[in-house]
């Protein structure tokens, strides 16, 4: 307990001054002794290091002399400085020459040398000081003095006690009479204020007058604040009585909106019974308010039979802990009116608890046409979404039954074009027909990205791909396409970087359509000038790649509408005018997914130039995804010594493949189906590939390369499909297969997949 705590004002003030007096003094007190003190030692010190240096002097002569019995009277005449105890001198050689105890002091114990050098320090209550004795700039030797400092330790407590004695005598008086003049005139007006606000507590009018001190200090602030206090107190009061009348006022306003209002409001006491409804609670439930009175809330709502048991779970859990799941959030119940018809509410429970009543106030909102719509909503999108699928199932089987006779068309134009020795105008209509059936090929693989698009299903599938090799190999690919040579154009590549090993992150078939893409549209309005494509660095982490061309321009306003589907720009007398116009937005598209985006700059008459960027990774390595290369011409491969089984249940693309491997030396085995495969490579342990079509009878593609590789860890299986609107390489590959081809079979890539995988195994 603070034993100042029931002192009056006046005391504690003298008491604060007191204390704050006594402690200002006595901080004065010991800096003042610590100052005098210092300057007592340091009077001390200087005193007695002079002596020394005397003594130095005297025993000078003696020292030179090697007089040490001279040194006794000189000595003696020091006598008379008492605090001196000890004297030894030394030689040049630093040895023991002369000593003198003075006054019968205590046995002291010199050092046996000594560095003729000054110094002094206070240790045990002795001064040790140090002199050289030198003679015209030569050392002879030292003095050693030893002097007690008891003389000075006890004037610094004499002093300081009397110092101390008297700085409190007069900080007490002073501190007292300070005090006395200042609680005085501040206590007076304090008690005064304590009466005054006693007659205001006890006769409940705050509002009456009071004298304010003249004086403009803290006791005058504490008065006006007092005054203050009393207005804010009277004007709280009046403010409450207005509250009531509008808290009245509020009470009569909700009572007419919830009448009026459109939803069900249901108010019930603590034991969840019913007080009172609404007009709105009144026509959902069928009950009318005066009815109702009392009756417990779940036997108004009837809630159905299958959901009884919980909801009277839920309400006993609400009596016996005051919360449960209906007063945690909104909930939804299907419940039964007065009628009989059953109604889905939506509910909202508020619990309140005023000083006069505690209950819940139920919100219910019919929901049972909402539902309805709902449930129709999900059917048409069930209904829409397995029509998306009936689509894309109808689009994968028309690309395979448009593919597999395609890829007899071309497989064997070309065969025809390498091995018929065609002239003239047959030979022409060859190339004719191998050029139709890749610009169908190229009309069905746009129509399959773009339906990808619009069902949202294109995706990519990035890796590490060396990009000056993808752009060579563009670069030869549309110069022999496009008869460069015959057309007298320039045409042109320019790569940033000369290294063949630089890598980007990205999905080489879709950069290398996005390209093409691009050099196609060129060419189809470039007569004449050149066209040029390449790429640089646009950031540290970004890569800009253009086709630029010297070809008919667009105008500015156009410049967006190319790259919508089927967007063509409508030129007069303008043959070039083909295609569906799905190319640029494809390829729009494709850098998107890609992580970068496209635009065009073009002036008419002058020529355009597209550009897209794509992010780069300075980081990437050099790893193949698969292993499989070559770089062979096909025309000098061969597979000698090899066995390859192809299963194919095509009857053409089984003539097809024969002519492609006749000249390869290779071994061929047949199967027909899945399940024939699947058997031959079980008695035939020395084939060395497999090549699998995908769609065929008894066992298709997937399930015989399973099969296969249950007893078959380390055959080559190398995937081919007509299929092109799923994500077939990751099927294959996870499957088992090594490798994946699509249909029309590329002859060039196929014998160089064929050649850098069975170069492997050998």
């Amino acid at each position: 307990m603070n034993p100042f705590a029931n002192l009056s004002i006046k005391h504690k003030i003298t008491f604060s001054v007191a204390c704050a007096v006594l402690i200002t003094a006595a901080l004065c007190y010991i800096c003042s002794n610590a100052i005098l003190s210092t300057a007592n030692t340091e009077d001390f010190q200087n005193k007695y290091e002079g002596i020394a240096k005397m003594l130095a002097i005297e025993g000078t002569s003696c020292i030179e002399m090697n007089q040490p019995q001279d040194l006794k009277e000189r000595c003696e005449f020091f006598e008379v400085f008492p605090p001196i105890e000890f004297v030894q001198f030394y030689s040049t050689d630093q040895k023991q020459f002369y000593s003198h105890t003075f006054n019968n002091a205590k046995d002291f114990t010199p050092p046996p040398t000594l560095e003729p050098k000054s110094s002094a320090r206070f240790e045990d209550g002795y001064l040790i000081i140090t002199k050289p004795v030198i003679r015209d700039s030569d050392i002879l030797g030292a003095v050693y003095l030893e002097v007690s400092t008891a003389e000075l330790s006890n004037r610094k407590v004499q002093y300081s006690a009397a110092m101390f004695v008297f700085i409190a005598a007069i900080t007490v008086v002073i501190a007292l009479i300070v005090s006395y003049l200042i609680a005085r005139p501040l206590s007076k007006p304090i008690l005064s204020l304590t009466e005054h606000i006693k007659r205001a507590n006890d006769t409940g009018n705050y509002t009456q007058d009071i004298d304010l001190p003249k004086n403009k200090d803290e006791v005058a602030d504490l008065y006006n604040e007092f005054e203050k206090m009393t207005q804010i107190i009277a004007k709280t009061e009046a403010e409450r009585q207005k509250a009531v009348l509008q808290e009245k006022a509020t009470n009569e306003i909700y009572t007419k909106l919830s009448m009026n209002a459109f939803e069900a409001l249901i108010v019930t006491d603590e034991k969840v019974k019913v007080v009172s409804l609404n007009p709105a609670a009144e026509k959902l439930t069928g009950f009318h308010n005066d009815e109702v009175q009392g009756m417990p809330l779940l036997s108004l709502l009837q809630p159905e039979q299958s959901r009884r048991s919980a909801a009277e779970a839920e309400v006993k859990k609400f009596l016996e802990t005051g919360s449960c799941k209906y007063t945690e959030a909104p909930f939804e119940g299907v419940c039964v009116n007065k009628n009989g018809d059953t109604y889905i509410a939506d509910m909202t429970v508020s619990y309140y608890d005023t000083d006069t009543a505690k209950g819940c106030a139920i919100t219910i909102r019919d929901i049972t046409k909402r539902k309805q719509w709902e449930k129709e909503l999900i059917e048409a999108k069930q209904k829409a979404e397995e029509s998306d699928k009936l689509k894309s199932a109808f689009l994968a089987n028309m690309s395979h039954e448009i593919r597999t006779p395609m890829n007899s068309i071309i497989g064997f134009s070309e065969l025809l074009a390498k091995t018929s020795g065609l002239t003239g105008s047959k030979a022409k209509y060859l190339d004719l027909i191998v050029s139709s059936g890749k610009s169908l090929l190229n009309l069905i693989n746009d129509i399959i990205d773009i339906s990808k698009i619009e069902a949202g299903q294109l995706k990519v599938k990035t890796r590490k791909s060396p990009l000056n090799p993808m752009m060579n190999e563009i670069y030869i690919s549309q110069y022999q396409i496009n008869n460069i040579k015959e057309k007298g154009i320039g045409f042109s590549v320019k790569n940033s970087v000369e290294s063949d090993d630089f890598q980007i992150e990205t999905d080489p078939f879709r950069f290398k359509q996005v390209i093409n893409n691009l050099i196609t549209n060129a060419m189809k309005f470039t007569d004449k000038g050149f066209i040029e494509f390449g790429y640089r660095f646009n950031t540290p982490e970004e890569l800009l790649f253009y086709v630029k061309d010297t070809g008919q321009g667009m105008p500015k306003e156009k410049l967006d509408v190319i790259f919508e589907r089927f967007g063509q720009i409508e030129q007069k007398g303008d043959k070039n005018q083909q295609g569906t116009g799905l190319g640029l937005a494809i390829s729009k598209k494709l850098v998107e997914l890609l992580g970068g985006k496209m635009w065009v700059e073009s002036e008419e008459g002058v020529g355009s130039t597209f550009y897209f960027t794509l992010p780069y990774d300075p980081e990437l390595n050099t790893a193949d995804e698969y292993g499989a290369s070559g770089t062979a011409d096909e025309a000098e491969i061969s597979l000698i010594g090899k066995k390859i089984m192809v299963a194919e249940d095509e009857e053409m693309n089984r003539m097809l493949m024969n002519e492609i491997l006749a000249e390869t030396g290779a071994e061929i085995i047949w199967a027909e189906d899945g399940g024939q495969a699947v058997e031959i490579a079980r008695n035939h342990k020395d084939i060395d590939l497999i090549l699998m079509d995908i769609k065929m009878p008894v066992m298709d593609g997937y399930e015989a390369t399973r099969a296969i590789r249950e007893f078959d860890k380390d055959i080559i299986i190398i995937a081919q499909t007509a299929y092109a609107l799923s994500d077939e390489k990751d099927k294959t590959i996870k499957a088992g297969c090594n490798y994946y081809l699509t249909k029309p079979l590329n002859i060039s890539l196929l014998m160089k997949v064929l050649a850098g995988f069975l170069k492997k195994k050998s």
